[in-house]
C-alpha cells in the first residue's frame, strides 16, 4: 500500500479519537503516503501530526457541499491514486467518497466498500476504529490519544497565562462548563461551587474555558463564584485552547470535544456524562475519572430537545465531583 486515505469528517472529539488508529496505520506502513480527509472546521487538531503526510479539507459549511464541494474533493482524491481507504465516519457521504476515490480496497460499513465491517457491540470509539484496521491486517492495541503542539504554541500559552496573571507554580484547574448540546451541560452554579472550593481549600487558580458560543456561560460561572476566576472564552482557537489546557493540573469538563483534547495533551480529567454514551466516549486511563448516574433513558438521543428534566445531569452532585477532584491531590 503506497497511498492510503483515512476519512473522518466530524466532529472535533471524534477526530481526536482517531489518533490512535492513525498512529497504528503509520506503524504498519512506515513508508506509505497517508492522507486524511477531515472537516475544515475541525482539522486543526491534526496539524503537526507526524503520522500524516497530508490533511485534505472538506468544507462542511459550504453552500454547495452536496454537489460542488463533493466534486472538488472527488477530483482531489482521484489525483492522489489511493490504494486503500478506511472510512472511520461510516456514513453514506463518506462511503460514496471512498468509492469515487478510485481506491481498489475500501474499508467501511456500506455496500460500496470492498471490506465491510459492521459496528458491533457497545465499546469505546477507538475500538470501533481498530476493528476497521484489523480487518485489513493492521494490528492496533494502544488507545492513547495524541495531539501534537509546536513549541511556539506552548510559548504563546505561557505568555497568555502571564498576561492573565496566572502563576505557574500554583495549582491551575480548568473548567469547561459548555457542551455541543445544552442537555450535556452541568449546572453553572455547580461549576461555580466547585471553583470556590478549589480556591478555598487549595488556593487554586480557576480557569474557565469556552468557545465563541459560550462566552455568556463562561462569565455566568465566573460571576456566580465568590472567589476570583480567570475566564478564557471566545478568543481561543482549537490549538490555543489545547496549549492552555495542557498547562492545567486538572480539567473538569462536560462530555464535549475539549474533554478529548485534554486527554490528548495529557491533562487529567474529571468528565461529567449524562445523555452521552460513556462507554463509547469517556477518556481512558488511570488519570481520568468519569462521573455519571444510571437512569433509564441514558444514553439518549440528546441531539433533540425533547428531554424535559435533564435528570441525568442533575443527579451529579457537587460533593461527588469535589471528591473526584480531590483524589488527584491526596
Amino acid at each position: 500500500m503506497e497511498n492510503i486515505l483515512l476519512i473522518r469528517l466530524s466532529s472535533l472529539g471524534d477526530i481526536v479519537l482517531t489518533t490512535p488508529a492513525i498512529r497504528a496505520v503509520r506503524a504498519h506502513f512506515p513508508h506509505a503516503y497517508i492522507a486524511m480527509l477531515v472537516a475544515k472546521q475541525s482539522a486543526a487538531v491534526l496539524r503537526e501530526n507526524p503520522h500524516l503526510n497530508e490533511i485534505i479539507l472538506f468544507d462542511r459549511l459550504a453552500k454547495d457541499k452536496d454537489i460542488g464541494e463533493m466534486l472538488r474533493i472527488v477530483r482531489t482524491l482521484r489525483q492522489r491514486k489511493f490504494d486503500l481507504t478506511i472510512d472511520f465516519q461510516r456514513k453514506f457521504r463518506t462511503e460514496v467518497l471512498t468509492y469515487l476515490s478510485g481506491a481498489r480496497e475500501r474499508v467501511g460499513k456500506g455496500n460500496l466498500c470492498t471490506i465491510r465491517v459492521p459496528e458491533e457491540g457497545n465499546k469505546h470509539a477507538t475500538e470501533h476504529y481498530f476493528d476497521l484496521l484489523r480487518a485489513v491486517g493492521i494490528p492496533a492495541e494502544n488507545r492513547t490519544l495524541e495531539l501534537f503542539l509546536a513549541e511556539s504554541e506552548r510559548a504563546a500559552a505561557r505568555r497568555r497565562f502571564e498576561v492573565a496573571g496566572i502563576i505557574d507554580a500554583r495549582l491551575k484547574i480548568g473548567l469547561f462548563p459548555g457542551a455541543g448540546w445544552k442537555l450535556r451541560e452541568w449546572m453553572p452554579e455547580r461549576f461555580a461551587a466547585i471553583g470556590d472550593r478549589l480556591v478555598q481549600h487549595f488556593n487554586a487558580q480557576v480557569l474557565i474555558f469556552g468557545g465563541q458560543k459560550e462566552v455568556t456561560l463562561v462569565h455566568t460561572v465566573a460571576n456566580l463564584m465568590q472567589a476570583a476566576a480567570i475566564p478564557f472564552a471566545g478568543n481561543l482557537q482549537i490549538r490555543q485552547l489545547a496549549a492552555c489546557v495542557e498547562k492545567c493540573d486538572v480539567f473538569l469538563t462536560n462530555d464535549t470535544g475539549p474533554m478529548h483534547i485534554a486527554a490528548a495533551v495529557g491533562t487529567p480529567t474529571v468528565s461529567l456524562f449524562g445523555p452521552g454514551n460513556h462507554i463509547r466516549f469517556q477518556p481512558l486511563g488511570s488519570f481520568h475519572t468519569t462521573i455519571r448516574h444510571d437512569v433509564p433513558c441514558s444514553p439518549c438521543k440528546q441531539f433533540t430537545d425533547k428531554c424535559q428534566d435533564n435528570i441525568c445531569m442533575k443527579r451529579i452532585t457537587v460533593d461527588e465531583v469535589w471528591d473526584s477532584i480531590c483524589q488527584f491531590f491526596r
